[in-house]
């Protein structure tokens, strides 16, 4: 009997072993343990010292992270007419998928040049956009009424955000500071 033809045979005995050694767990996460019925309010300092709060305008949620050794997912949450800050997700793939709303995916413009401008990739519900690994982007909810909740499934186990300084340019300092 060739080598082949005995791994063949065995074909039948590892499809039978393999989901008994495999951890096998579903992992499940509710809609409310992501999405707060009402955005966040954080604590801001004035500029003359006072305090005072505002709304958070975007914000992530871990929706399913460390449950799985090659894939996440987060959702973004952005109120009308907010922006993300620019980002790449390293070495990360990442798909979007609109489960609501409708906003744009700004990616970092083709040419290089001073002045160039970002390129626009129109998304509304159900729509999916694919963006590769180091690939700048930003996204923006342009309605001026309604939230755009974006699904965001990384190659990882856990995302990867890197938060720019603008198209091109240095690492920012995340979440930046309000002073």
């Amino acid at each position: 009997m060739g080598f082949m033809t005995i791994m063949a045979s065995l074909l039948p005995i590892i499809d039978d072993i393999l989901p008994m050694i495999l951890p096998s767990s579903v992992s499940v996460t509710r809609k409310s343990d992501i999405i707060p019925p009402i955005p966040p309010v954080i604590a801001t300092t004035t500029a003359d010292g006072g305090k005072g709060s505002h709304r958070v305008r975007v914000y992530s949620r871990d929706a399913v992270v460390n449950k799985l050794d090659k894939v996440c997912s987060t959702v973004l949450i952005l109120s009308p007419n907010s922006y993300s800050t620019v980002r790449h997700h390293g070495e990360q793939d990442a798909i979007i998928y609109v489960a609501s709303g409708s906003g744009v995916l700004l990616t970092a413009p083709k040419d290089e040049g001073e002045g160039s401008e970002p390129e626009r990739h129109e998304l509304g519900q159900g729509d999916f956009a694919a963006v590769p690994a180091w690939t700048e982007h930003q996204a923006v909810n342009e309605s001026a009424e309604q939230d755009t909740h974006w699904v965001i499934s990384r190659s990882g186990s856990q995302p990867v955000e890197v938060h720019l300084k603008g198209w091109g340019r240095g690492k920012a300092e995340y979440p930046p500071s309000r002073a």
